[in-house]
């Protein structure tokens, strides 16, 4: 038998993202853009805040250093979206809102609390003041011209606030690629299916399907299930091929029905890797297709597909989708009890996050191996204990991944 030799995840990735190419541009309505990738620089259009705004409700005065001094006059109000152009003496003041623009005669704001107003409607002033307080000064925050968000930016809700604001109706985004997934095995059934004796339900496609919907990819195609045979999983791999990502499930080990490295092949699939010294998902393939799409074979364990669909394959599909930031990136933080890493490879050990004595920590949750997917659904997400390393103490700081967490806690 041949030995494959592994390479490291590191290797992995870097060797499969070359070949990852950017699709074209298109738009999309405002509401619609979260999870898509910029194409192009947002630009400020004007100057944030476009005009000198009152950043507390109060009084706008103009500034002698003697406001404690004297009473003023209240010559009219100020609220959002109005305008003041009144001619003010310098014992003048006009009531202002929050976000109204300051007039132009008056430099500064007094927040209300600092007044008191009698029953003639003059006010005086309690508290001494500089000049300027209490207003955002036009362009204090971005100049017009200046980048707001950078093209290649993953878009999630708050960046629809910068979008509205500087009147991107409709934002370019780009193209996402199209993907395939192909689960194989005989003894595979999908979930609608009754399961009896030697057979299991098909959770990695629909796990596939559903992280790939999750991630804002729509034109997704389920080539359902085919039988270890040659002729048909062949047949099916050239189907997916018509995609720009196909995703294989099982059938990439060196057991005597693990046949679809030799079924890629014979497609005019070019390897790029075949194994990798990382556990779960040593078997993992990786190859590019005679069009130049990406093919992703992965074991059939659904830990190991849960696990790299984030730390493996997500990668590819965002830099695909033209993403400048795409690796994952991982948090440091203390282990709350000891790890063990048998394998000799790298492991990505399954986690969640406890807060204790005001100390965040992970917690890696029991697992009975890469097969037990009823534990991956307590995670938030996987630690890592570098190659090499058998063990890790408690307290060690550790690369902890939250690729599934949504961080909530329970109430008390």
């Amino acid at each position: 038998m041949v030995r494959i030799m592994a390479i490291t995840y590191e290797e992995a990735l870097a060797s499969v993202l070359p070949f990852v190419r950017t699709r074209d541009v298109r738009e999309v309505p405002l509401p619609d853009a979260v999870g898509e990738v910029l194409a192009r620089d947002v630009i400020a259009d004007r100057n944030i805040p476009p005009f000198p705004r009152a950043a507390m409700d109060g009084f706008a005065v103009i500034w002698t250093g003697r406001e404690t001094e004297r009473p003023y006059r209240v010559a009219g109000s100020v609220n959002p979206g109005t305008v003041w152009g009144g001619d003010p003496a310098e014992t003048d003041c006009v009531r202002i809102m929050t976000g109204a623009k300051v007039p132009a005669s008056f430099d500064t704001v007094i927040q209300i609390e600092h007044a008191e107003v009698d029953r003639e409607g003059t006010v005086r002033f309690h508290t001494p003041t500089r000049r300027g307080q209490n207003i955002a000064q036009e362009g204090e925050d971005i100049l017009q011209g200046a980048v707001l968000i950078p093209s290649g930016t993953y878009l999630s809700a708050h960046h629809v606030a910068t979008l509205s604001s500087v009147g991107r109706w409709e934002v370019p985004v780009y193209r996402r690629p199209t993907v395939a997934v192909l689960s194989t095995g005989d003894e595979l059934v999908e979930p609608w299916e009754g399961a009896e004796g030697p057979m299991i339900r098909n959770s990695n496609a629909h796990f596939l399907l559903a992280a790939l919907n999750g991630l804002g990819f729509r034109k997704v195609r389920y080539l359902g299930i085919v039988k270890d045979e040659r002729e048909t999983i062949t047949a099916k791999i050239r189907e997916g091929l018509a995609c720009d990502f196909l995703l294989v499930s099982g059938g990439v080990s060196v057991g005597d029905v693990d046949i679809v490295p030799d079924c890629l092949a014979a497609c005019g699939v070019r390897k790029i890797l075949h194994k990798i010294a990382v556990k779960p998902g040593k078997p993992i393939f990786a190859g590019e297709s005679p069009t130049g799409g990406i093919v992703v074979g992965l074991p059939g364990n659904p830990v190991a597909v849960i696990v790299h669909f984030s730390m493996f394959i997500r990668p590819l599909l965002l830099k695909a989708s033209g993403a400048t930031e795409y690796l994952p990136k991982p948090i440091l933080l203390p282990l709350a009890e000891g790890a063990v890493n048998k394998s000799g490879r790298k492991k990505f050990s399954i986690g969640r996050l406890e807060q204790k004595g005001g100390e965040t920590r992970v917690v890696e949750i029991p697992s009975h191996g890469s097969g037990d997917f009823v534990s991956a659904c307590l995670a938030e997400g996987v630690f890592e204990i570098p190659l090499g390393t058998s063990h890790l103490p408690a307290g060690e700081i550790v690369r902890f991944y939250p690729i599934w967490g949504n961080f909530l806690s329970h109430e008390g």
